[in-house]
């Protein structure tokens, strides 16, 4: 019988999803993830099987704890246009509340932007950017049954606010106080969608 590991591995993916968002997939060694991790490379291989199986275990974790969440707002029944404006008005509040985080982007964006969509660790990035736009799609189809806005922009809508999103957060890797604001000019934006 396999003896059970004594560390958290989730508390081990965390750490490695901590040190690609700072170093990128290419740049993070093991011994980056060792120190990071506490775990030596053979528990880490024992584990994960390499390092892509820990990059592609940080990736999923990312997009389960870090990007699910916060599109649960947009998939409630009552989310609408005032939803969707609060959305990037709260992301503008932590990209000034931790500037230094804002600096390291979004995993998933600096996974593609390092790897090209080809690379097969970069394949999450579909589902990232279909998560996105589902969100926005329900949160503007509840505002349109409202009466908020036209019925017919949603889709258009929900895909130009996904990739707002993607780009807020390389614009955050410039400077996020700069994104911070323009956050919050996309809140204005939205509110301005209604009637229209």
């Amino acid at each position: 019988m396999a003896r059970r590991p004594s560390y958290d591995t989730r508390a081990v993916v965390e750490a490695a999803r901590d040190v690609f968002s700072e170093r990128g997939a290419e740049l993070t060694s093991i011994v980056d993830l060792e120190e990071r991790t506490g775990l030596n490379r053979s528990s880490l291989y024992n584990e994960f099987g390499s390092k892509d199986g820990l990059f592609e275990a940080a990736l999923h974790s990312y997009l389960e704890d870090g990007i699910q969440p916060r599109l649960g707002s947009l998939r409630q029944p009552s989310a609408g246009l005032n939803t969707v404006a609060a959305f990037f008005s709260g992301m503008g509040q932590t990209f000034r509340a931790d500037p230094e985080r804002g600096e390291r982007g979004c995993l998933m964006v600096n996974t593609v932007a390092e790897l090209g969509s080809h690379d097969p660790r970069a394949a999450l990035a579909r589902s990232y950017r279909d998560a996105f736009r589902t969100a926005f799609r329900t949160a503007l189809r509840q505002a349109a049954a409202r009466k908020e806005i036209s019925e017919k922009r949603v889709s258009s809508r929900a895909d130009l606010l996904a990739s707002m999103t993607m780009g807020l957060f390389v614009t955050a890797r410039i400077d996020p106080i700069d994104a911070a604001k323009v956050c919050d000019d996309v809140a204005d934006e939205v509110k301005l969608w209604r009637h229209t």
